[in-house]
């Protein structure tokens, strides 16, 4: 997807504060890496036909870029502006300021800085975009389900459509309160072979988040309650999935971080 000389936000700054403007439009063609997929597959002796072991998701979005200004930039603003943009240790969140960009962030870092000039004008720097992974993300969204707290017992039926461009599994965050009984909660997921995620003997008014993609329970009784767990992670299989709730909770929610192809 092309920036079309757009403000942006890098690490929690605006680009206005020093007039920059992005870009992937340039004087030549423009290419960058899109999400593949690296086949993992093991040949047999005498055998024509090899077997596909799995898959790794490759290469890691890279998308050369330019970031300019109208007029000039000083030795002095140069300075502050690499010490911002180029040489990070980490990832930092860039969001691209334009209409069909405003609900997706890249997680990157920029690589390969120069400083563009004409003549002994500083007008901008060419980069390359490189990210964690093969995907831009969508900003986090929130689903929740609240229950009477005088039930004993909630028996609902959902559905969550997962819009991410993942083709494996994707890993949502789920939370949950249990009402004043306590006890335990069992989630079918119909769509991914009645898969069930479940927990029990949980306390009274007890809030449970579990990262599912990180695999870590947090309870709010300092608990460790891995062992109230069946070890099957919550998961979206891709497009729409059906659930059953049961179980002894007031409240239940879903955080979705879903992924997208950049095109």
């Amino acid at each position: 997807m092309a920036f079309y000389s757009s403000n942006f936000i890098y690490d929690g700054i605006i680009s206005s504060e020093y007039g920059l403007r992005i870009s992937t439009f340039g004087g030549e063609e423009e290419n960058f890496s899109l999400a593949n997929v690296e086949l993992i597959t093991q040949s047999i002796y005498r055998k024509p036909k090899v077997f596909l072991l799995g898959i790794n998701q490759t290469p890691v979005l890279e998308i050369p870029i330019t970031i300019t200004v109208p007029q000039e930039l000083s030795a002095e603003e140069t300075s502050v502006i690499s010490r911002w943009l180029f040489g990070q240790m980490g990832y930092k969140v860039l969001q691209i300021l334009q209409p069909d960009m405003q609900y997706i962030y890249f997680n990157c870092i920029f690589t390969g800085p120069e400083i563009i000039k004409i003549g002994n004008i500083t007008r901008g720097f060419n980069a390359v975009i490189t990210c964690d992974s093969p995907y831009a993300w969508e900003y986090s969204k929130a689903i929740t389900y609240a229950y009477n707290p005088n039930n004993f017992i909630v028996f609902d039926n959902i559905k969550i459509n997962n819009t991410s461009d993942n083709p494996d599994y994707t890993y949502p965050t789920v939370s949950f309160t249990m009402n004043k009984f306590g006890g335990y909660l069992n989630i079918t997921n119909t769509s991914d072979s009645n898969r069930v995620f479940r927990f029990y003997d949980l306390l009274p008014n007890e809030v449970i988040e579990i990262n599912n993609d990180l695999q870590t329970i947090t309870s709010s009784t300092g608990q460790n309650r891995i062992e109230n767990f069946n070890y099957y992670w919550f998961r979206y299989i891709p497009n729409l999935n059906e659930f059953i709730i049961e179980g002894n909770i007031t409240e239940i929610e879903f955080t979705n971080i879903f992924v997208k192809k950049m095109m």
